[in-house]
């Protein structure tokens, strides 16, 4: 790589991975890529990508970043899983090579403060507090949670039910361990709590497997768990992407899902890359193509910043620098506990949801914004309802 400066990019592009983040996150790189060499490169070298898949799988992952090491690159940047991000970043540290997570939450990613870890993406604890502010805004009173057992989902509702809790919002916890029991399992378990005051109205889908997540869907539509009186939630986001459009169109309306953007918030790089990637793929962008896109922004201007790929001067500048990215100016902030180490903090966190299917990416109905509150109160994702009796 003598006239080129190399970025490993890591994403799960087949499965068990959810493939079309992966895709999102390469496409969203390349792009930044083509921009930043399209503009002169860094000093005097081009910007190349080498994007491995880490199928959704640690030993995927490790694998990976094993070859990327091999390869020469210079930098990481990337993933989507956490799980897999949690297992790669000790090898990742050993290298001593910068990584920029764009899209992994899981606190632990940033709570083991690696000095060579930096995250674009929100922390869980903190995005998955607000989709349980915008919850008990919307006059949701009882959430049961439909919880796979595993670091993620079962971190990820803890940091829901406590904020419910200092709500006064009902939350209950439905777990099992991942495989062990039939998708339609779900709903009998919700259908034994029906009767409660007061009488579940929100069920969150914290399941890895899509088509678990389908089926228990359409097992609660044919119980009568709908909305307005009961309604699916997807903190996770798959419901507000492309590939789920084409599998459950039914059962994907008025799902509220977490996005790391806000179409009114970007920035001019931002609009820029909206339209460059249109053109390119025939279609809107997801946050996750914006976070890959900023991953690569942060670093080439790391590199640019430090007058070489030295990797302790590189995250020395990550550390210092502001970086002008799509969706607003990235500082990796560092406090002395907790999970902002080498974190943004914070991007824009969003609750939103489709009206109706299929739809693009960017006209999903904005409903709750993490600097703003309610988006818009004349128009509720629900109004108060009568209660639910299950004909089950």
């Amino acid at each position: 790589m003598e006239n080129t400066i190399g970025i490993g990019g890591l994403g799960p592009l087949s499965s068990p991975g959810i493939s079309w983040a992966g895709h999102e996150l390469r496409d969203g790189m390349a792009l930044a890529v083509q921009h930043v060499n399209a503009a002169g490169g860094i000093l005097g070298k081009s910007l190349a990508l080498i994007f491995e898949d880490t199928c959704g799988h640690t030993n995927a992952g490790l694998a990976a970043v094993e070859k990327l090491i091999n390869d020469g690159i210079d930098a990481f940047a990337g993933e989507y899983h956490s799980l897999v991000a949690n297992v790669f970043l000790d090898r990742i540290q050993e290298s001593g090579l910068p990584f920029v997570c764009a899209s992994c939450t899981l606190d632990a990613i940033t709570e083991r403060r690696l000095s060579s870890v930096f995250r674009l993406a929100p922390p869980q604890s903190y995005g998955w507090q607000i989709y349980a502010d915008f919850l008990g805004a919307e006059g949701f009173r009882h959430v049961v949670a439909l919880q796979e057992e595993n670091q993620y989902w079962t971190s990820g509702s803890k940091a829901i039910e406590l904020r419910l809790q200092e709500l006064g919002v009902r939350f209950t916890r439905l777990s099992a361990a991942p495989g062990s029991v039939d998708p339609r399992w779900w709903i009998r378990q919700v259908q034994s709590i029906a009767s409660y005051d007061p009488c579940p109205d929100m069920l969150l889908l914290l399941l890895s497997d899509e088509n678990a997540v389908q089926v228990t869907m359409d097992e609660a539509r044919s119980c009568g768990f709908v909305p307005p009186y009961c309604f699916f939630g997807d903190p996770a986001g798959r419901t507000g992407f492309p590939e789920w459009w084409q599998t459950a169109p039914a059962v994907s309306t008025k799902v509220p899902f977490l996005s790391y953007m806000r179409w009114s918030g970007l920035t001019r790089i931002g609009r820029r890359m909206i339209r460059e990637f249109e053109k390119q793929h025939a279609r809107q962008p997801t946050f996750v193509a914006l976070e890959g896109y900023d991953s690569v922004l942060a670093l080439a201007r790391a590199f640019e910043e430090a007058g070489g790929t030295d990797p302790e001067s590189v995250c020395s500048a990550l550390r210092r620098i502001p970086v002008e990215g799509t969706r607003g100016t990235i500082n990796f902030s560092s406090e002395p506990n907790g999970v902002v180490h080498q974190q943004w903090k914070w991007p824009p966190v969003c609750v939103m949801a489709y009206d109706r299917a299929p739809r693009q990416f960017g006209e999903a109905e904005l409903f709750w914004d993490s600097q703003l509150g309610l988006a818009n109160a004349a128009n509720r994702l629900r109004a108060p309802q009568r209660a639910f009796s299950s004909g089950g």
